[in-house]
């Protein structure tokens, strides 16, 4: 197996972590913080592939929010543009702060589970790189990227479980760039001003 793993951390207040992966089905492990993780990830891979390494891990943290009218995730890949991503972290938390905007966001398209998953993008990543985070027996996630001062630009990904449509921008293949897409794009719309102040 030579592809990546796309290894989904999800961080706990009390400074726990659990994983999961969608290229390996039945992965669920967790640890007491983010370090016991990263010590014991090479055996734990290796017991699951039942094979030695190394592995091609690409690494994404996710924060969980319990809002008003939904769950809201947002996914932080921890790699060479991990400070860009984490920019658009801090716009969807401003938006999050926002009711009527708030909303919008939890009622986007929702994983399994009911939550808005947000990865925070950069303009380089791929929708192959997106659809490589989607659990392939039924997903959703939504792309999310910062434009200018107060934009925001979101892209919606899905699999088909029966239960939502399969869902990506048309004619995109895999290797297609997301400032390929955003160029196309004929409208963006940008936060208010208003709202901005009143989330401060």
């Amino acid at each position: 197996m030579n592809d990546q793993i796309h290894l989904i951390v999800r961080l706990s207040e009390d400074g726990s972590a659990y994983a999961t992966s969608p290229q390996l089905p039945g992965l669920l492990y967790g640890r007491s913080s983010i370090r016991e993780l990263h010590r014991d990830l090479d055996g734990v891979l290796a017991f699951h592939l039942d094979r030695s390494g190394p592995f091609a891990v690409v690494e994404h943290q996710e924060e969980h929010y319990e809002l008003a009218d939904g769950e809201l995730v947002v996914r932080v890949a921890v790699d060479e543009y991990q400070a860009e991503r984490a920019a658009v972290a801090r716009r969807v938390a401003t938006v999050a702060r926002m009711p009527v905007q708030a909303k919008t966001l939890v009622t986007a398209v929702t994983n399994r589970a009911g939550e808005a998953v947000y990865v925070c993008a950069v303009p380089s990543d791929t929708m192959g790189w997106l659809a490589a985070q989607l659990d392939p027996r039924g997903d959703a996630l939504v792309a999310a990227l910062t434009i200018a001062d107060d934009f925001l630009f979101t892209i919606p990904l899905a699999v088909d479980d029966g239960t939502r449509p399969a869902w990506r921008p048309s004619e995109a293949s895999a290797d297609t760039r997301l400032v390929e897409i955003m160029q196309q794009a004929p409208v963006v719309t940008p936060l208010r001003v208003e709202d901005l102040q009143h989330a401060g």
